[in-house]
Formats: structure tokens, sequence, C-alpha cells
């Protein structure tokens, strides 16, 4: 085979180029400490890489949204909180008003705490987050949802906001609430023991009172109207879907002795105390709902309207504050209800953002096998490739000053 010159100098720079590329190619690798430069440097492990990559980017969104939906949650269990401190406070004063011993005007000192009350309960109503946005207004964050109108012990409650609950996305298949809409937390409270509510007629004129009252065995949605017929004895009408079946009775009564309604599985009983006239009147019927406000408010009017007039203006205080009492007990349980499901979101959360941290740590792991360079190996090739160079430049020198002139 015939060698040229030309072709000397071509192969020699050919390979001395392919030389020194190599070894530059090392000496990046070795200054950025990565295997796979561009994609064509390992294809599989680049596709990886990249999926992997990906991967890890959605898991730190996923525990920064978890950060911040913990940050939003402590505040609403702070709000939450604080008004469960309030409601125990108030609760306190519908038992120190009870006391046989407090005249008008030590309920009348009462009524000012619980104006307070109201207005602080407002205010935690219409409080903001971080962001500025209404806790309470569900989707309309920069709406106030609640305002009043009237004076107090005759006030109405509005709500402006929707029934809608903020919402942000923590996991692959997780979203998560962050935030309650007013309505549910404030507007909505079932009245009585949540079931049904018992109450004595308005225009009762005895000293009858309604004393505790609860499930036996069900309640079946009836509305049950006990009227007294005499001072010891009592009628019973029970309405179902409207319509109202033939009294039964009379029956006997006796202070303070429970009274079983229904039958079977739909049994329930009441108390009434003390000693009702002829023609009054005592219901048991479903729970309605109705605004902790307007709880508050009714405590107000009762308050401060003279008590200490006879006894049945007494009697009536009496079955006022516990209407008051057993409103303001599932008030307090929808609060508690609120704050538990909070705290569990944020034990869920702390577990979701361990998960999270070890993916992380996961991920890095996986994205160094993939990419990142083995130094020794690395440091060990590139000498190996210098000595090659510097042999490949030395013969390369060594043939180029090859010549025939140098014999004649």
């Amino acid at each position: 085979m015939r060698i040229t010159t030309s072709m000397m100098f071509d192969s020699g720079t050919r390979n001395i180029l392919d030389l020194q590329g190599s070894l530059y190619k090392l000496q990046d690798q070795l200054s950025t400490g990565r295997r796979i430069l561009t994609p064509a440097d390992d294809p599989v492990a680049a596709a990886q890489a990249l999926v992997v990559s990906q991967r890890a980017s959605v898991n730190t969104q996923f525990i920064d949204n978890q950060a911040s939906a913990s940050s939003q949650l402590s505040e609403l269990e702070d709000r939450y909180s604080a008004m469960v401190d309030l409601l125990q406070s108030v609760k306190a004063r519908v038992v120190d008003a009870g006391n046989a011993a407090y005249s008008d005007s030590n309920r009348r000192a009462i009524s000012a705490e619980i104006r307070e009350r109201y207005d602080e309960l407002l205010g935690l109503a219409n409080a903001t987050d971080a962001q500025g946005q209404h806790v309470f207004s569900g989707f309309r964050g920069d709406t106030r949802p609640f305002s009043v109108s009237g004076s107090p012990g005759g006030r109405t409650i509005s709500y402006a906001g929707d029934e809608g609950k903020r919402q942000m996305q923590v996991e692959t298949d997780r979203v998560m609430d962050l935030s309650d809409s007013g309505a549910d937390v404030f507007m909505r409270i079932p009245q009585g023991n949540g079931i049904f509510e018992f109450s004595p007629g308005a225009a009762n004129t005895g000293t009858g009172t309604i004393g505790a009252y609860s499930m036996i065995t069900g309640f079946n949605g009836s509305t049950y109207d006990i009227s007294f017929t005499s001072s010891t004895s009592y009628s019973l009408v029970v309405t179902t879907n409207g319509v109202p079946a033939p009294a039964t009775g009379p029956f006997a009564y006796v202070p303070g002795q429970d009274i079983v309604l229904g039958s079977g599985s739909q049994q329930f009983k009441v108390v009434i105390g003390g000693a009702p006239n002829a023609g009054d009147a005592f219901t048991a019927a479903p729970s309605t709902n109705k605004d902790v406000f307007s709880t508050l408010d009714q405590m107000i009017s009762a308050l401060e309207s003279p008590v200490a007039v006879n006894d049945v203006t007494k009697a009536q205080f009496r079955n006022q504050m516990t209407e008051i009492s057993n409103n303001l007990d599932q008030v307090m349980d929808r609060f508690l209800t609120r704050q538990t499901s909070i705290g569990a979101r944020r034990i869920e959360l702390e577990a979701l953002s361990n998960v999270g941290a070890d993916l992380n740590l996961q991920y890095q792991t996986d994205m160094s096998r993939l990419q990142d360079l083995d130094f020794t190996e690395a440091i060990s090739s590139m000498a190996n490739r210098k000595m090659v160079l510097e042999a490949a430049q030395l013969s390369f020198k060594q043939v180029s000053q090859m010549s025939l002139f140098n014999y004649l």
C-alpha cells in the first residue's frame, strides 16, 4: 500500500484531534462533576435522568405546597382556639346568670360582657389571613363575610361569602381544604341537642321549665305537642309529615320525671319541671338551624329583661337560659369538630412532608447514580489519555520530520 505524505499528515492530525477532544471532554466532566454532559454521552441514562428530574421538581413543589398549607391551617386553628375559649367564657356566664341570688342588675352586668363577646366573635368571623384573605368567606376571600344590622338584643346577621372551601394540592392524589365556609361554621347550627329541640310555649302562664332531654333509641322526625289540661295532667298530639294525629291522654304529670315519647326504635325522653298551668304547652320538634350570633343576641336580650318580677318570669328566664345553653353546646361541638379536623390535616401534612423529604433524598441518589462522575476513574483515564496524546504528538513530530532529502 502506498502511503503518501499527505495521508500521514491527515491521519496524524485526525488522531491527535480525536485524542485532544477526548481529553477536553474528560476535563469538562471533571470540572462539572458530571458524567453526562449531553444526551449523546449516554442516551438511556440521560432519558432516565430527565424523568427523575421532573419527578423531583414535582415533589419539591408538593413540599412547598405542604408548607404553605400547614401555615394556613395553623392560622385557621388559632382562630378556632380563640373561638372555643370565647364560648367557654360565655357558657360560664350562662351558668352564672342562672344563679337564683342574682338581681336584674347583676344580670345586666353579665349582659355587658356578652356584648363584648359578641363583637369579639364577629371580629374572629371576619378575620383575614397573612395574604389578606378573609378566612371564613369561602372562595370570596376579598369579601368581608359578616355584617350586622340592628341594635344589641335585636340584631340580624348577614353572610356575604359563599359555600366554597379554598383548597391546595399537597400530593398527587390529595387536595386539601384550607378554609371553611362561614355559613357552615356560624350560620347553620342545629338547635337543641342537634337532633331535636324541646321548648316551652311562648304563651305559657305557669312555672313549668324544660329539663334534660335526649334520645333513648331514636327520633322519627315528628313533632310532639304536650298540652297541659291541668296542673297534673297533659295530652299529646303527634304530627307526622304535617298531619296531626288525634290527641291521646290525659297522662299524669309528675314534676321532674322522664316523659317517654315515641315507640320502639324511635323513643326519646324529655323532662318538665315546675308547675305548668292548664293551657301551657311544650313541643319536641326536629332541630332547626340558627346562627351563633342570634343565640348570643338572644342571651343579651334575656339578661337585660326584668326577671325578678314573679315566678312566671323567673321560669321563662330559666327556659331561655336552658335553650341558650343547649344551643351553645351545639356551637361548641361545631367548633371543636372543625378544630379536630384541622389537627388531623396538619398531622397528615407532617407525614406527607416526611415522605417528600425521603423522596427528595432518593431522587438525589438516583440523579447522582445516573449523572455524577466517578472521579477516580476519570482522573486515571485522563492520565492515560494524556500519555497517549503525548505519545501521539511525539510520534507525529518524528514521522513528520522524515524526508529522503536527509540522506542525499
